[in-house]
């Protein structure tokens, strides 16, 4: 009788974990969530939060429609619900939840752009004040946004910087801060980097291109990085060792 080794197919639970595992990890490397793991609270009020505000947005529309029943009561009822989880988001920000105060400041950063879209879209001039209100709400957005966001930034989350990078690079409260959007692109190409997720780490350095000096020292460690190659400084001495083995220069006649 030959004996034949048993090897493990696809319908080897073994190999199943195996494959399950190799594809969660390649999956963790280009995945665009800003946290790894199981939903937290913070993540689930976002969650409940933005349902709450379709649902609100939805219904406002539907005043305008005869069809509709006691449209202002949904209105009422679904503003009342975003605004209950918002307040529950803010106390768990305010505890120091670098998760809750990352989805306040997605939130913030979501409601300054549809109400700088707003603005733009009201300029005829005898609605002068509506475009103000939407200008005014909009900074309380940023400024929101940017409160919340550097609380993530400062233990280096790429999300949170890329967010920051944008917010600075808007025209809501002045002139766009080049320099301070490229610092944080920088940090979160790293970060990005480190994660394994190369395309998003491309991303930023395109980001910084756009914003920086093309010699500036960054973009070129973060270029170094994703070619996996060390920056090499021109003004260091090269070992003994390369400038014996260099060419020499041919002598001219």
């Amino acid at each position: 009788m030959i004996l034949v080794p048993i090897v493990g197919t696809a319908a080897d639970p073994k190999v199943q974990e195996k494959d399950v595992q190799k594809k969660s990890s390649s999956e963790a490397k280009t995945s665009n969530e800003p946290f790894v793991g199981p939903a937290t609270e913070a993540k689930k009020l976002y969650r409940r939060y933005k349902r709450s505000f379709d649902k609100t947005i939805v219904a406002i529309a539907c005043v305008k429609n005869p069809k509709c029943i006691e449209p202002e009561d949904e209105v009422l009822r679904y503003s009342k619900e975003a605004l209950g989880i918002l307040e529950k988001l803010d106390t768990l920000a305010a505890e120091g939840d670098v998760q809750a105060n990352y989805y306040r400041g997605l939130i913030a950063f979501e409601r300054m752009k549809y109400y700088d879209r707003q603005a733009e879209i009201v300029t005829h001039p005898d609605f002068i004040l509506t475009n103000t209100v939407f200008r005014r709400y909009a900074k309380k957005q940023y400024l929101l946004a940017e409160k919340h966001f550097i609380v993530p930034a400062k233990i280096q989350n790429p999300s949170a910087c890329e967010y920051l990078g944008n917010l600075y690079l808007t025209t809501i409260v002045g002139n766009p801060q080049q320099e301070k959007a490229a610092g944080y692109f920088y940090n979160a190409a790293n970060a990005y980097i480190e994660q394994g997720n190369q395309i998003a780490g491309a991303k930023m350095y395109n980001a910084m291109k756009d914003n920086l000096n093309p010699a500036d020292p960054r973009i070129i460690k973060v270029y170094a990085k994703l070619h996996n190659k060390e920056p090499i400084a021109t003004w260091r001495k090269l070992p003994e060792d390369l400038v014996q083995s260099a060419p020499k220069k041919a002598q001219q006649h």
